[in-house]
């Protein structure tokens, strides 16, 4: 009896993962969703890491949602942002994105099967790679690069600080200043 009871939680504990892998599905053509800022994602399996060569490799048993793989800034108007990728979806269906962040719009999309070169013209600003998947399962590595130089996957972090402490190049950049000035104001007031 127990064996069967230890049988069945299993299998309800596996089917509840399976189903909830999917709940993102119904909204993989919602440019709304796949743009708002935060990451809506279920997987199974998800696995990355940077590669010598600076690309990116990366693999999911199934994956529903959005993610962001890469923020980045531009700095100058008509800067050229190539998207070099190997990923393969081996089910269900998978696009890669460039997103506006400051105005939170769609800019570009691939499906990952593309053969069409992933190119696109960029003014200065600030954006995101991001990949939207239907229980997708897929592996490859991924390369950006801007101008022909590609970008380095673990400069994530220095990416987001600087567009922290922005100097107002970026909406967040500006409200962090005034939140500063405020702050400072406050001080000598006191």
């Amino acid at each position: 009896m127990k064996k069967q009871l230890s049988l069945f939680l299993l299998l309800a504990v596996l089917a509840m993962l399976l189903c909830g892998c999917n709940q993102y599905d119904d909204q993989y053509e919602d440019v709304g969703f796949l743009t708002d800022g935060a990451n809506h994602y279920a997987t199974i399996l998800w696995a990355g890491y940077t590669r010598t060569d600076k690309s990116y490799a990366l693999r999911a048993g199934s994956f529903s949602g959005v993610n962001t793989l890469r923020s980045f800034a531009v700095e100058e108007d008509r800067t050229l942002c190539e998207v070099t990728s190997t990923l393969v979806a081996n089910q269900g269906e998978a696009k890669l994105l460039v997103v506006n962040t400051v105005d939170r719009t769609l800019v570009a999309q691939w499906p990952l099967d593309s053969q069409d070169p992933m190119t696109v013209t960029l003014p200065a600003g600030w954006y995101e790679l991001r990949i939207a998947g239907k229980s997708a399962g897929f592996q490859g590595e991924l390369g950006l690069m801007l101008n022909g130089q590609p970008l380095e996957w673990d400069g994530v972090w220095d990416t987001l600080k600087e567009m922290l402490t922005g100097t107002g190049e970026s909406a967040m950049g500006k409200s962090i200043a005034r939140l500063r000035d405020s702050f400072a104001e406050e001080q000598k007031a006191a």
